[in-house]
């Protein structure tokens, strides 16, 4: 009975054990739910935190906009303004002013409104940032808690296995004892009513235990549901703050908006009353341009009458002094050529009637050869077949007939289409002396004098070029083509065929393309008055940068359509490249004065070039430049040909010239070179010219120092022909082994570079350079060199 109640206590006990394990468990993931709900409405609120900085991040984008939107009205209505201006000044005024005070005081509104709002918006993030703290703070505690109270479960979990180990012991003595329970049932009675009190105060202590972890879970649970009632606040003002923040956005955008549509109106009615002003102002101003269209006119039509009639009577008069020129010109020409076909015609007579006596007496013996050698031979008649000759027929040179071509009893020698009979005909060699009176058949035999002429021109000119072919083919050169040439169209077509040829000679070529003089004339009819340079270089404004890129845009595109059209019409074909080569950076002030938009060459991209024309394109530049800030700048176009010259280690910089100069020593000067035209200088000697001169040439931006002001004031000519003499030094200092400055004739180009005549200009070439040929050796020139 003993060991049957002992069972059954034990029994109780551990079921009592297993109910509290068992709640504890029920618990212990009622807590674990609890935290991953926490869990979730952590992410959520920081969802919501994260939504809640959009929509604070789309305030300030909106605001933003706002305030570009602005600043784009503005600079809408200062254009406004510009145009204005052109047309009314004194409106203008008035309509300044308002406009003006009304931006003000709308800005100083949307200064105001942006202000408060931006002041709300960090207040409102401000207080968010310090509320989302303290809920990081809370977490970490409740995380806290959580750790304590698994700390105290894992306790309660030991001493369980305490109590049941307890247990154990005791049933173990309790087993030992029995086999000595008659003896001491009563001990053991004593025994078990002290087991049951000790069990009975464990069970009591467990469950006091157990009581209060509920109670500690209990309040955990309500301390949870208040930090999710707080949470819940939390996101709630959140939520209303965000909608806060969305209604000032909206009402931002409609009061750009309205200040927009206000804007607009103000602008309608301002455009409606300056087009009311423009119409007025255009019907007095059509008024006045009639009448004084009509008087120019008028003016004009007197002044064309006279000059016409004055260019006509001139233009008779040098077309009378031409015809008389070449009339007389042809006529001792003529008289000369007749004289000399009068006696090859008297020569040729006393030939054929040699070569008769010789036919009669040779024609028996060559039909006897013939039928002895039975091959088929070209027949020469015989006296009694052939046909007689007649003095119309008479065979004389092409040079006698290519000067007398009105003769009419004149044919050539020569001719595509056999007219004459097969049996008249007879082989001669083309080199051979007068015959003699011994017919002979062999063709070879004597060659003293030929039939056709050997001073023929192209082939001595041909062999004379061919050194300098071989020596060109492969180089670079750069060519400078200004944009005076470009408006003469005859030269700028005679130009771009020698340039084409020169690629077919195998050069590698680049063009630096100058528009100055379009440029000048857009200005002068867009300002009214004429441009100033100074010390020849253009202050560059927006609006003459603008012309500028119009008129570089149409100087390439010419450049292009006659070099396309000389090359195909020799049957060739290149690409010509153009684009963002150049590097360049501002003049900015010098000597007092603002360049504006005016630079100079900083860097070139020498690896581009030089991969586009080793492969056969042409390689096309501008005078714009861009900095490294995307910004456009002027250049001067003849700066750059040196430059890119300099960079690309070209063997030639060309310089070509409308209205080109030439240098002769002076006339004080006692060396054989007084009162001579010199063309070949070395690089000391333009040194010597331009210091002379006052001319100096800035090494690292190309700038042209005067010395004094009296050197700057030389007439245009004169200064543009020492600025090309000074760029072309510095490409000279550079690396470039010759540059040349001629004129824009047709041929001169060819004739510079491919014959050993002196040219049409100046060549400039290194100190230590060669001479090619040895009359080049005698253009020593000296300091008191002066300008024709």
């Amino acid at each position: 009975d003993d060991e049957t109640r002992l069972v059954e206590e034990k029994t109780k006990v551990a079921a009592l054990i297993s109910e509290a394990q068992m709640k504890l468990t029920m618990q212990l993931e009622k807590f674990e739910e609890e935290r991953l709900k926490i869990s979730k409405e952590k992410e959520t609120a920081a969802a919501e935190r994260a939504e809640a900085q959009r929509k604070a991040e789309e305030a300030d984008a909106a605001r933003i906009k706002a305030e570009k939107d602005a600043k784009m009205l503005e600079i809408m209505l200062s254009e406004q303004k510009l145009k204005q201006e052109k047309w009314m000044e004194e409106q203008r005024r008035l309509t300044e002013e308002t406009l003006e005070k009304r931006i003000a005081e709308e800005k100083s509104k949307i200064d105001v409104a942006l202000a408060e709002a931006k002041a709300k918006d960090e207040a409102r993030l401000a207080e968010e940032q310090k509320r989302l703290v303290d809920a990081q703070l809370e977490q970490r505690l409740a995380e806290m808690r959580i750790l304590e109270i698994e700390a105290d479960r894992i306790r309660a979990e030991k001493e369980a296995k305490e109590l049941e180990q307890r247990f154990a012991e005791e049933k173990s003595a309790l087993s030992a004892k029995l086999s000595e329970a008659e003896r001491a049932r009563t001990d053991d009675e004593n025994r078990l009513v002290e087991e049951k009190t000790k069990v009975a105060a464990l069970i009591s202590e467990a469950q006091m235990k157990l009581t209060m972890q509920l109670e500690k879970f209990e309040e955990e649970r309500l301390k949870i549901s208040k930090e999710k009632e707080t949470a819940a606040a939390e996101r709630a003002e959140a939520q209303r703050k965000a909608e806060e923040a969305d209604a000032a956005r909206i009402k931002a955008e409609k009061d750009a908006k309205m200040l927009e549509i206000m804007l607009s109106e103000q602008k309608l009615k301002q455009e409606k009353w300056m087009e009311e002003q423009k119409l007025l102002s255009k019907e007095t101003l059509e008024n006045r341009i009639a009448e004084e269209k009509s008087k120019i006119d008028a003016v004009l039509a007197e002044a064309k009458a006279r000059e016409e009639a004055r260019l006509a009577e001139e233009q008779k008069r040098l077309v009378e002094v031409q015809l008389e020129q070449r009339l007389a010109a042809e006529k001792s020409k003529l008289d000369a050529e007749i004289a000399a076909v009068e006696e090859k015609i008297r020569r040729e007579l006393e030939l054929l009637e040699s070569r008769k006596s010789v036919k009669e007496e040779a024609a028996k013996a060559v039909e006897e050869e013939a039928e002895n050698e039975n091959e088929e031979e070209l027949d020469i008649s015989s006296p009694a077949t052939a046909p007689p000759l007649e003095e119309e027929e008479l065979a004389l040179p092409d040079e006698a007939l290519g000067s007398i071509e009105d003769l009419p009893k004149l044919s050539s020698t020569t001719s595509d289409v056999l007219t004459a009979d097969v049996e008249a005909l007879e082989l001669i060699s083309m080199c051979q002396a007068d015959f003699d009176s011994t017919y002979s058949t062999d063709v070879s035999s004597s060659a003293e004098s030929c039939l056709l002429p050997t001073d023929y021109p192209f082939v001595s000119l041909l062999r004379d070029s061919s050194p300098y072919i071989v020596n060109h083919r492969h180089s670079t050169i750069v060519y400078h083509i200004p944009g005076d040439l470009i408006s003469d169209g005859e030269k700028f077509n005679s130009v771009m065929d020698d340039i084409a040829l020169t690629w077919l000679f195998g050069m590698k070529i680049v063009l630096c393309v100058g528009c100055r003089t379009q440029v000048s004339q857009r200005l002068n009819k867009l300002e009214g008055k004429p441009t100033k340079l100074k010390s020849g270089v253009r202050i560059t404004t927006d609006t003459a940068l603008r012309v500028l890129e119009e008129e570089a845009g149409f100087g390439r595109f010419e450049v292009e359509r006659q070099l396309n059209r000389c090359l195909r019409s020799k049957g060739a074909n290149c690409n010509v490249v153009s684009g963002c080569f150049i590097t360049a950076k501002k003049h900015g002030v010098v000597d007092g004065v603002d360049y504006q938009y005016t630079g100079y060459p900083k860097t070139l991209q020498t690896d581009r070039i030089n991969r586009f024309i080793s492969r056969g394109d042409v390689v096309l530049l501008t005078p714009l430049g861009f900095t490294e800030g995307g910004e456009a700048l002027n250049i001067k176009s003849e700066q750059l040909a040196g430059f890119t010259a300099g960079a690309l280690k070209a063997s030639k910089v060309v310089y070509f010239s409308t209205k080109p100069l030439v240098m002769r020593g002076s006339n004080n000067s006692r060396d054989a070179n007084a009162n001579q035209r010199i063309q070949m200088i070395q690089r000391s000697n333009a040194l010597q010219i331009l210091s002379h001169h006052g001319l100096k040439i800035h090494g690292k931006t190309g700038f042209p120092h005067w010395s004094s002001p009296t050197a700057a004031a030389r007439t245009p000519k004169v200064q543009s022909y020492l600025l090309k003499m000074g760029w072309a030094t510095d490409a000279l200092d550079k690396g470039v082994e010759r540059a040349h400055i001629i004129a824009c004739d047709d041929g001169a180009l060819l004739e510079e570079l491919f014959t050993a005549r002196r040219g049409y200009g100046t060549c400039i070439s290194q100190d230590d350079y060669e001479a090619p040929h040895p009359e080049d050796q005698n253009d020593d020139l000296l300091a008191e060199t002066l300008l024709d």
